[in-house]
């Protein structure tokens, strides 16, 4: 395990196959289905499954560089083991800096998975940079792993209420707020408004950003924002939403603490926004 720290740092030693030769960085279990190997500490909490580079030869095709925690270089550890969990299961579970972590060993692991031509001449591409990009020696292009820009929107009426709606492959009581992706040539908050006259039929104003989120399944950047309806009405599609509900916050807690509306886990931004517009730090209850 790595000494406690906040952030991932994403220098690079100059020295570092030295420490590698000295068992001094740590190797992260990752499979390309997204899953990454947990343990349980002392208290039964989960962390990240991380073995030493004593003993194991540098490939540079299956060991991809995720960074530093503290003074501890981290690198991925390509295969498949007992202990895997996929990553949707353990964001809700893992401290903040090893979640940071999960999520890039996946990205990278996916993206070499599946970007061994180049999209540009077909010619077979190599990693490169410590598996940060990809290169093509035929047409020479640097290749770097792709993310698709998606928003995800918290819309409020004139009287505070938060808009909720049911995609139709949920359970039937799951509600959250709503998402789409960026289309080419539109900017994201474009989106933002065409996507909500699309899904609820729900004219918005006074889109503001509000965060973002990786989200590597497959390659995508949630990009968070609120918004606000003046009407107050809304009109599911029937197709993508089946149903859609306006709350206030008395309400969306009855339906909470009765299990008729179940959100979204609590790693997502959509959770995140969701609370925004509750108050922190307020929890809803029934959630974990």
């Amino acid at each position: 395990m790595w000494e406690e720290a906040s952030h991932i740092d994403f220098s690079v030693d100059p020295d570092w196959l030295h420490v590698w030769e000295a068992g001094g960085v740590r190797l992260l279990d990752v499979s390309p289905q997204s899953g990454v190997a947990v343990q349980l500490d002392e208290q039964g909490r989960t962390h990240l499954a991380s073995r030493s580079s004593t003993g194991v030869l540098y490939e540079n095709n299956r060991h991809f560089y995720l960074g530093r925690v503290g003074q501890t270089m981290i690198f991925t550890a390509p295969r498949l083991t007992t202990t895997q969990m996929s990553l949707r299961h353990v964001l809700t579970r893992l401290p903040e800096v090893e979640v940071e972590l999960a999520v890039r060993a996946v990205s990278l692991t996916q993206y070499h998975a599946t970007n061994r031509f180049c999209p540009q001449c077909g010619g077979l591409t190599r990693v490169d940079d410590l598996g940060r990009s990809r290169f093509c020696d035929h047409c020479e292009t640097p290749l770097f792993p792709r993310t698709d820009p998606a928003i995800i929107v918290a819309i409020t009426d004139t009287q505070d209420r938060l808009l909720l709606g049911h995609h139709a492959g949920w359970d039937d009581n799951r509600y959250s707020i709503f998402a789409g992706f960026a289309e080419a040539g539109e900017s994201l908050e474009q989106t933002v408004c065409r996507e909500m006259t699309e899904e609820v039929n729900v004219a918005v104003t006074d889109v503001r950003y509000a965060g973002s989120q990786p989200w590597p399944m497959p390659h995508s950047l949630m990009v968070g924002f609120t918004a606000v309806s003046l009407s107050g009405e809304s009109r599911p599609d029937g197709t993508e939403i089946t149903h859609a509900r306006w709350f206030d916050r008395s309400q969306l807690r009855a339906a909470v603490e009765s299990e008729e509306v179940v959100l979204p886990t609590p790693a997502s931004i959509a959770y995140r926004l969701i609370m925004q517009w509750y108050g922190q730090p307020d929890q809803l209850a029934g959630q974990p």
